[in-house]
């Protein structure tokens, strides 16, 4: 069932324990304005104890996100004060709502992503991408540079050269190139890509909920830490599992040979 947020800029569909939320602004190619970010953000934090086990963020109209709606803000007469508050009071808690949601969250990007809406991709856990999709940290192109998190983000995805690279050009980054310096976790046909993407948010949906949580947290967790405490923080996490109903069931499933029946328990 789709539903729009109060916003309409958002509709949210559940499909069973999938989550599909799609920027809905295909007129201006899903460029985002604070309407649609705050929907974006209300969503995800729904998500969290509604059921989802898996999130998948789109756009609409054949692109992801064009970035942030400039045309809207020059009408408005934004100055660099107002886009300092748009980005730390609406943007910024947005795209930490994404990378912080505890359950995954894929990017299916279809089309371009763009500026901010590059970094959203780069917030997502796994970054799904048609044959058309194309990456761009263009913000260079008009004199300025990341605001959504990409310089944090991109070099922990593709490392620090290709990162530079890409904002420092602003340079268009192909679904092929993509795939091939790890920004796009796979690329599907244009004619089968929200199937694909959906097959494989309902796999993923599938799984453990105490092992999805805490694997992706402790994954994050650990890019800021040690390998001694991540070592630790994974034994922690395996004791808890292994006391839960969840865990005694993955193992009586393995011994038995049959699927495991997951409760979130």
């Amino acid at each position: 069932m789709t539903q729009t947020s109060p916003s309409e800029k958002l509709l949210i569909e559940r499909r069973e324990a999938v989550t599909l939320l799609t920027i809905n602004r295909p007129e201006v190619r899903n460029a985002v304005d604070d309407e649609t970010m705050n929907a974006l953000h209300a969503a995800l934090q729904v998500c969290h104890d509604d059921g989802t086990r898996c999130v998948v963020l789109t756009g609409a109209g054949g692109a992801f996100s064009a970035g942030a709606d400039l045309k809207k803000a020059a009408l408005s007469g934004f100055g660099p004060e107002d886009t300092f508050r748009l980005l730390t009071d609406c943007y910024g808690p947005t795209l930490k709502a994404i990378r912080s949601c505890p359950w995954p969250v894929l990017a299916a990007v279809d089309g371009y992503a763009a500026g901010i809406g590059c970094d959203m991709a780069l917030a997502c856990d796994i970054r799904l991408v048609s044959a058309r999709g194309r990456f761009a940290e263009l913000f260079i192109r008009i004199g300025l540079i990341p605001d959504g998190g990409g310089t944090y983000l991109l070099p922990r995805i593709i490392g620090t050269g290709r990162a530079l690279e890409m904002i420092l050009t602003g340079d268009d980054v192909t679904a092929a190139e993509a795939l091939h310096i790890g920004l796009a976790n796979k690329v599907f046909p244009v004619e089968s890509f929200m199937q694909d993407t959906l097959a494989y948010a309902e796999r993923i949906s599938r799984q453990a909920p105490g092992s999805l949580r805490r694997g992706k947290a402790a994954l994050l967790e650990s890019l800021n830490s040690s390998y001694e405490d991540a070592l630790a923080r994974e034994a922690a996490n395996q004791r808890d599992i292994l006391m839960s109903e969840d865990g005694m069931e993955g193992f009586r499933a393995f011994l038995e040979k049959r699927p495991p029946r997951w409760t979130g328990r």
